[in-house]
């Protein structure tokens, strides 16, 4: 037992509760060896409540040990610790001093006194001002200090009493116009749970900084050595203050405050009527107020000032997503993403920041347990139960999708001006109630205001990819960072997400059912009307030129045909059937990146592929028509030769550009935008789209070169040729027309493709 320390008026504990978005609150959840033993719940949930109904009207606290003999033999020992809890709360507010050990003679089916009672009698003491050190629970549990051990040193709010430490955090208590080692204080830009941060001026090199002074531990200095990206604040170096026991951290300046900033400023502006220009407007507002100089236009502001507010919110956390994903690329995780932890550049450009209870795998001393916290606001629900000791879920377990979760939930709060999930406030609630009621609002409510139609109409999909990212269960949410930032990008460019993501009717919703049947048939499809006006045409020349080999021509050109089509229709499906195995989810995955970007060269060769078949068998056929004549009758004019050759070769020409500009149209939009992957480079994939590019102007001047070639050979014949010349000059303007088409429509998906390719790059 301790010693009593003085009585705290309740008016003084009221005032110690925790604030909101408290990141140094860190407590367990309400006890869940209810369900584990299978106790009532309900039961337990009225006679806690009757008994919090006593203390409120009662003039004395009520006796423990009538109400936990209303419970049930195995829901005894759950009411039992619960109502200690309570009891234990109630006192402790009211000056009434008493210690987990007293109530063990009243309630002997508590048994042994649970874990969490220990830690809930803990954070009562420390509520009321009472002196409290984790060592006293060590030495009054002596059979539980590796529990105690392990449960306190989860708890950030006792980082000065266990092991990692000793004694209090030093006080930063520095103001401007002083200096500190080798910095000129100018400016406070901020405070924090773990130190101040000035606008400084570092002597030595004349230069600006941002300096952070905090206590000289934890591993944020070696995290962010890591990272050097464009949307991660540069950390300069860092200085060590022994005898202050201190750590000065100076990094780059972002003059534009931070994103909460930002948000505070703009809280008198409905966020339907919000613009990229309000956003600009709220950055230069924070320059004037600091005196600083407002930036001159740059590329950056252009964009923004014409973005409507979804699109601004998706494009500050495509940024950030990224930034998120290079840090998680160098194992490290952030753990405490909110609005005032992304600072903002003059331009507007944001920058993540403040990597204090990040978790670096890295680092050979770091542990995911070391400067475990976080921002309660923004916590995943996982997050929030690795908070407790009890449950099976730790710190170790937490993954990139834990950042997911706080990033989705700062951007929805930047979208709509309010958090998705508001929480209630503390009330009279001792934290780790508090922290319960918060775990279970995120696994059972519908995020707020990510409903709103209009949302889609300015950036598709981003409503979507918000409530994605804040999905209970991280399997439901995106796997990576840079999937999500590939998600916002897209929302940004309605074209490439129609590529993407577009729901497709008609036979374009075939398509990728039946990538070979498709692909088969549109390179089938165009030999087989070219081959239809050929014979017309040539049984047209025999019967008026060479009318005894009529009957023999049928079956020459039938036997040929018979091979032909069969042998191009196979040859296509072998070409087309390692790509319809690609876009098989399960296989796709198994291939290594390399590997993977080879399919996707031969995905946009493809067309080249189909045209090659048919051209090929075109020019194989033009000589075995003459050649079969000459074997079966053993007579040949020169002129029907001449004709055969020609024709069969026009037709081939012909034929090929069709299949080309039909397949490359086909892979590029349904084939290839499934075979990208977001976590690699992209410049050999740009290089292919262009080249794609360029070849397809060719054929398209072959799809209207050829028709015309061909109606000028038949009008040089002469008059008896006239029907066929009609034919082909209808068919060759009809053919061009649907090559245009085809083109058109390939050239803008390549544009869309490239594009996008090159500024996910960036």
């Amino acid at each position: 037992m301790t010693d009593s320390s003085r009585p705290v008026p309740r008016s003084e504990l009221a005032s110690r509760r925790p604030p909101e978005d408290d990141n140094t609150w860190r407590d367990e959840r309400l006890d869940r060896r209810a369900q584990a033993a299978g106790a009532d719940w309900d039961e337990v949930a009225r006679i806690v409540e009757a008994f919090s109904n006593a203390w409120s009207e009662g003039g004395y606290p009520p006796t423990i040990a009538e109400y936990v003999l209303e419970a049930n033999g195995s829901t005894r020992a759950i009411v039992a610790a619960e109502l200690i809890k309570l009891d234990l709360e109630q006192r402790w507010r009211q000056g009434l001093r008493r210690l987990v050990e007293d109530y063990l003679p009243d309630v002997p089916d508590l048994g042994e006194i649970p874990a969490s009672v220990i830690l809930e009698e803990f954070h009562v003491r420390r509520l009321a001002g009472d002196v409290v050190q984790a060592g006293e629970y060590f030495q009054r549990f002596p059979g539980r200090a590796a529990e105690l051990r392990h449960l306190f040193g989860m708890d950030p709010a006792l980082h000065s009493t266990h092991a990692a430490g000793s004694g209090r955090r030093p006080r930063v208590d520095l103001r401007p116009g002083e200096t500190i080692g080798d910095f000129e204080l100018l400016i406070r830009l901020g405070e924090g749970a773990f130190g101040a941060v000035f606008l400084a001026r570092q002597t030595s090199m004349q230069r600006l900084v941002a300096l952070k002074v905090s206590a000289d531990a934890g591993t944020e200095p070696q995290t962010l050595a890591q990272l050097d990206h464009d949307h991660i604040i540069r950390v300069y170096d860092q200085q060590q203050l022994p005898e202050r026991r201190l750590r000065l951290l100076y990094m780059q300046y972002a003059a534009g405050g931070t994103l909460d900033d930002v948000i505070q400023r703009l809280g008198d502006v409905a966020p339907r009527s919000r613009t990229g220009r309000h956003y600009l407007d709220g950055v230069a507002a924070i320059l004037d107020a600091r005196g600083e100089s407002r930036p001159a236009e740059s590329p950056v502001s252009r964009e923004l000032a014409g973005l409507a507010w979804p699109q601004v919110v998706a494009w500050i956390g495509s940024r950030l997503a990224r930034a998120l994903a290079y840090a998680h690329g160098k194992g490290v995780l952030h753990r405490d993403l909110k609005p005032a932890n992304v600072l903002l550049m003059a331009d507007g450009t944001p920058k993540l920041a403040d990597f204090n209870v990040s978790f670096s795998s890295q680092l050979p001393d770091a542990s995911a347990e070391s400067q475990f916290g976080g921002s309660l606001a923004y916590m995943a629900p996982e997050h929030l139960e690795a908070l407790n000791p009890q449950h099976p879920r730790s710190p170790a377990d937490l993954d990139v999708r834990c950042d997911l979760y706080s990033l989705g939930m700062l951007l929805s709060e930047l979208l709509t001006g309010g958090r998705p999930f508001r929480g209630s406030p503390p009330g009279r609630d001792l934290p780790a109630r508090w922290i319960e009621r918060l775990t279970i609002e995120r696994r059972t409510s519908r995020p707020a205001g990510l409903d709103d139609g209009a949302l889609d109409a300015a950036a598709p999909g981003l409503a979507e990819t918000l409530r994605r990212c804040l999905a209970p269960e991280p399997a439901d949410r995106f796997a990576s960072a840079i999937d999500l930032a590939t998600e916002l990008e897209l929302s940004l460019n309605p074209a490439a997400r129609r590529l993407f993501r577009g729901t497709r009717g008609g036979w374009e919703g075939i398509v990728p059912r039946h990538p070979v049947l498709a692909m088969t048939a549109v390179t089938v499809f165009p030999n087989a009307v070219a081959a239809v006006c050929n014979f017309l045409h040539n049984a047209h020349v025999i019967a008026t030129q060479w009318p005894a080999a009529e009957p023999t021509f049928m079956r020459v050109q039938s036997v040929i045909n018979l091979i032909a089509f069969p042998v191009g229709a196979f040859l296509a499906v072998v070409f087309a059937r390692e790509i319809s195995r690609c876009l098989q989810a399960n296989y796709a995955e198994s291939l290594s990146a390399e590997e993977l970007a080879g399919v996707r060269r031969r995905c946009l060769n493809l067309g080249h592929v189909a045209a090659a078949i048919g051209l090929s068998l075109w020019l194989l056929a033009a000589p075995a028509y003459p050649v079969s004549l000459w074997l079966i009758l053993g007579e040949l004019p020169g002129a029907v030769v001449i004709h055969f050759l020609a024709s069969l070769t026009l037709c081939g020409l012909i034929a090929s550009a069709y299949p080309f500009l039909a397949v490359s149209a086909l892979a590029v939009r349904n084939f290839y935008p499934v075979l990208l992957r977001w976590n690699v480079p992209h410049g050999a994939d740009i290089e292919g789209l262009e080249r794609l590019h360029r070849h397809s102007w060719f054929y398209l001047a072959l799809a209207a070169l050829v028709p015309m070639l061909s109606t000028a050979v038949l009008a040089v014949v002469g008059d008896g040729q006239r029907r066929s010349l009609i034919l082909t000059a209808v068919a060759g303007g009809l053919g061009f027309a649907f090559a245009l088409l085809l083109f058109r429509r390939l050239q803008n998906d390549l544009n869309t493709l490239t594009e996008f390719l090159r500024r996910s790059d960036r």
